[in-house]
């Protein structure tokens, strides 16, 4: 028996329709029909395709080491893994516009010059007019504070609407690598940035700085993102 065939008969005995198979295992139905008929150019890169295969094995009983080792023979006979890579498509959310640092800097430090200035100035003043007039009363100043520069940060929630494998990164170091289960929910906070990449995109919500974003992709899509600091 083909390889499709042993597939579709297993399911077809387990009373199994694509619809639920679709729910159980996260493959998009298009890539379930996709493996039952052998069409696999319409499947995705290798690396994705292998773990879908696994995935369907498992859920009907199958060996699966044995199935994907049949359909890697089938789908990739003159290809060999390190000839194939995952293409992943990366998209970046960067809202607001962005003052460069050493500007603010710059900012501040010309403030606290001017401030300097000006306390040494109203001094100079304060003294002549107490000489010329003895009887008025001492000139109080009000303490004047320097402007605060404002802090940057990438705040991300995630919900998870259905199970979706997460690896997080914030300002460069990897703080999470597994699965969100649907229900869940895991906040980050980053400095400089908060990076994102989702095995099944259109399968979590994201909030980012307060604000609900766009999804980032399609059910079962893996996708990147990166959410950067901002005031």
């Amino acid at each position: 028996m083909s390889f499709g065939g042993k597939l579709r008969e297993v399911r077809e005995a387990m009373g199994y329709s694509l619809d639920y198979i679709e729910e159980e295992t996260k493959i998009r139905k298009l890539y379930i029909d996709a493996l039952e008929q052998e069409t696999f150019e319409v499947l995705p890169p290798r690396v994705y395709a292998t773990g879908f295969v696994r995935r369907y094995c498992k859920l009907l009983g199958l060996n699966s080491d044995e199935m994907v080792e049949e359909f890697q023979s089938l789908a990739y006979t003159h290809e060999s893994l390190h000839d194939v890579a995952a293409p992943i498509k990366q998209k970046e959310v960067d809202i607001g516009f962005h003052i460069p640092f050493r500007n603010i800097l710059a900012g501040i430090i010309f403030l606290i010059i001017a401030i300097w200035a000006g306390k040494l100035v109203l001094g100079y003043i304060t003294v002549h007019i107490d000489v010329q007039d003895k009887q008025a009363p001492p000139k109080v100043e009000e303490p004047v504070n320097p402007p605060v520069a404002e802090i940057k940060k990438a705040l991300v929630l995630i919900e998870a609407n259905q199970d979706c494998w997460l690896n997080v990164e914030v300002d460069g170091e990897t703080v999470f690598t597994k699965t969100l289960k649907a229900g869940e929910k895991q906040e980050f906070e980053g400095k400089q940035s908060v990076y994102l990449k989702a095995g099944n995109a259109g399968g979590i919500d994201i909030t980012y700085n307060g604000k609900k974003v766009e999804p980032i992709g399609e059910h079962g899509e893996v996708t990147e993102t990166e959410f950067k600091a901002k005031s």
